[in-house]
């Protein structure tokens, strides 16, 4: 009875260990997906093309100047989070042996290369990892598989953390539909495993044989996915109009106490310590999961000098919308308070008559 109570204990601790690592790692690719998004978009000097409005007359300022229209919302990055497992009651707990997995993987077109702690097979989009002086290596990741895929239809560099609970967790996509599908193709590698020959089972847990094969072979029909982060950009629509956004007038009307129902918390990021986006740095706000429809969380927008915008870390689809709507609407509201001429902009006729 006792060594039971120290064999129960011993799993709920290693299951917590590895729940743990798995947050931790999409909390990571989060991170460094928004990191991209962010830099992409404060570099890019002249937006996309503003809709024109609906509206028979455009909104205009006291001294006639039209007032601009934001973007819609557009994904162009997504973190989404996959299981492999049909959905299971607590007393049963499978697992992926790991070292069976990078194995026995099947480098094919679609898989272009597989990474287990050191150990590489197939071609690898990075350098392999390499041994430091006291003989440790520089990438010892092997709580997870990293399965480096291109899809069918082309689109190349995705990456796929295979985690031993059954979870996949997938950079480099550009939406939910194309997580699901390179989680898809994880799946149909364990599919071709337990039909390679081999007698050792990939799927390890507390049932017969046939079911860890079953389990294994239906993998990619049970494939879902359970949660996502969706980053993304719209677009305020000042440069267009010739203007740039006065950040520091910004901040302090966003901080103003009548804007505290829409916005939670302002933000001013810090350069990096090489100071290569000193002359980048935009705004960051929170804005309050009250306001929205589909907010479950507050939700990260950074608002950048050109009119740029880019949202982190959001939910859903709509709830990143949503997200753009509230933002747009406010800064635009604010728009004689908070532009600024730009500087590539023609000088007025009073400034050329000098």
């Amino acid at each position: 009875g006792q060594q039971g109570l120290q064999q129960g204990g011993q799993q709920v601790r290693e299951q917590f260990k590895q729940s743990v690592i798995e947050v931790a790692s999409f909390l990571h690719q989060v991170r460094t997906e928004s990191e991209r998004v962010n830099e992409a978009s404060a570099k890019i000097r002249k937006p996309e093309p503003i809709p024109q409005s609906s509206s028979l007359m455009a909104r205009r300022t006291g001294s006639g100047s039209v007032y601009p229209v934001a973007s819609p919302f557009e994904e162009n990055s997504n973190v989404g989070i996959c299981m492999l497992f049909p959905p299971l009651d607590e007393t049963q707990v499978f697992t992926i042996d790991l070292e069976q997995f990078f194995t026995r993987c099947p480098i094919t077109e679609c898989v272009t290369s597989v990474r287990w702690a050191e150990n590489v097979r197939g071609e690898p989009r990075k350098k392999t990892p390499t041994k430091k002086d006291d003989g440790r290596t520089t990438m010892r990741f092997n709580h997870c598989c990293f399965v480096s895929i291109t899809l069918p239809s082309g689109f190349q560099h995705i990456s796929v953390k295979v985690f031993k609970t059954g979870r996949l967790q997938t950079a480099g996509c550009l939406n939910g539909q194309m997580s699901l599908e390179a989680c898809k193709v994880v799946g149909q590698c364990l599919q071709k495993i337990v039909d390679d020959g081999k007698t050792e089972t990939v799927i390890r847990g507390n049932g017969p044989p046939e079911l860890l094969y079953q389990l294994a072979f239906d993998a990619p029909y049970n494939v879902r996915l359970e949660k996502q982060s969706i980053m993304g950009v719209f677009d305020l629509g000042f440069k267009e109009k010739g203007f740039t956004v006065d950040m520091e007038e910004l901040r302090m009307l966003l901080s103003h106490p009548d804007n505290s129902d829409r916005i939670s918390r302002v933000h001013l990021p810090k350069s990096d310590k090489d100071c290569k986006v000193n002359r980048f740095q935009g705004l960051g706000v929170y804005v309050n999961k009250e306001w929205l429809k589909h907010g479950v969380n507050h939700v990260y927008c950074n608002i950048f000098p050109t009119g740029k915008c880019t949202v982190t870390a959001a939910n859903s689809l709509p709830q990143a919308g949503e997200v753009a709507e509230v933002i747009s609407k406010l800064i635009i509201d604010l728009f004689v308070q908070c532009r600024k001429r730009g500087v590539n902009t023609a000088p007025s006729k009073r400034a050329r008559k000098r």
